[in-house]
């Protein structure tokens, strides 16, 4: 590019489609272009004011350093814990991409809490060892209640779906204000009150430092006996030796995990503290509740959707206090 041409740059770390490129080009009266940061030179670093970032490693002082003028840098992951927020310079606006998958991610939800209700694994089993034995133990989900801490985009959708199987939702936000598919939705204040009358509990909010190790043992004691337990936020929002006991402990309650304590770094194999695996309680799988061939393109949609609101001068979304991050404690391997 010119420099001269004086567009200022919208740059990425990923391949995105000419369509969504040209779309956010056209935005703010055409004076920006969509560029690689690898293929950016020197100068044209100096004319980033936006950046959309994949991975989150790469945020750092000395990116901000090599592009000094960048004024929004929006995430595409929809939870921005991994992003070292110590690095951002205060005038740098972060946005994270929440709700961006929550589509995928509720789907994944109900896969969990089917495979559990329904006894599906142990009827397998069964089946396969050539024992031919029903069972009236099962969940039937209408009218019971499902609590989702966390009523955003992906607590929404979990709500949506709920309400096909005509459960009662409960939600807990912030401010306690009403939300679509919600029945009620609570402030945090209420959290013991939700997790007393939940046949289902859904973690579907922000790790920051006020939801680190916000479910401990005393929590998992206000729950239900024979409850269900999905976390598709973050891991550390549970604490790790209190839901490995209370599973040894209740063999009736059952957790669904996608999101971990600590996750392999590149070449070694996934493990854990506790082992989870040997309980036949608990579902695991490899945070990718959004793993779909969809998620990427979605992703891409909802993050540059809100670029394209900076720069036609429109009130951003889904920006994060920065302070609630400054310090947080990162998963290894991350």
């Amino acid at each position: 590019m010119d420099v001269a041409e004086r567009k200022r740059i919208v740059a990425t770390d990923m391949a995105i489609p000419d369509d969504l490129a040209r779309k956010t080009a056209d935005a703010g009266n055409g004076g920006y272009v969509v560029r690689p940061i690898a293929q950016l030179t020197d100068a044209e670093k100096k004319e980033v004011v936006v950046l959309v970032l994949l991975k989150n490693r790469m945020v750092t002082p000395e990116l901000f350093q090599e592009m000094p003028n960048v004024k929004l840098l929006q995430s595409i992951s929809a939870g921005v814990d991994f992003i070292d927020v110590a690095s951002i310079p205060p005038q740098v606006t972060l946005c994270s991409n929440a709700g961006a998958y929550k589509d995928p991610i509720a789907e994944h939800v109900f896969g969990m809490i089917l495979y559990f209700g329904k006894n599906l694994a142990r009827n397998h089993e069964r089946l396969r060892n050539g024992v031919f034995e029903g069972s009236t133990d099962g969940i039937f989900l209408r009218e019971k209640t499902i609590g989702i801490i966390g009523a955003g985009g992906i607590g929404q959708s979990v709500a949506r779906v709920a309400k096909g199987f005509n459960m009662r939702t409960i939600g807990i936000n912030t401010s306690g204000r009403p939300v679509e598919n919600f029945d009620a939705v609570w402030k945090m204040e209420r959290l013991d009150d939700l997790l007393r009358q939940a046949d289902v509990v859904v973690i579907s909010l922000p790790l920051t430092n006020h939801t680190r190790n916000l479910i401990d043992a005393q929590k998992l004691g206000l729950m239900k006996e024979g409850c269900i337990l999905v976390n598709v936020a973050r891991g550390a929002i549970i604490v790790q030796d209190a839901l490995y006991a209370h599973l040894k402990a209740h063999p009736r309650f059952k957790a669904g995990i996608d999101v971990w304590w600590r996750y392999p770094k590149s070449g070694e194999g996934f493990s854990q503290d506790y082992p989870f695996f040997e309980l036949p309680n608990f579902l695991a799988s490899p945070h990718n509740s959004d793993g779909v061939p969809e998620a990427l393109g979605h992703g891409q949609e909802h993050a540059f959707s809100n670029v394209i609101r900076y720069l036609d001068g429109m009130p951003l979304e889904r920006v994060v206090d920065k302070a609630d991050y400054v310090g947080i404690r990162r998963p290894s391997g991350h």
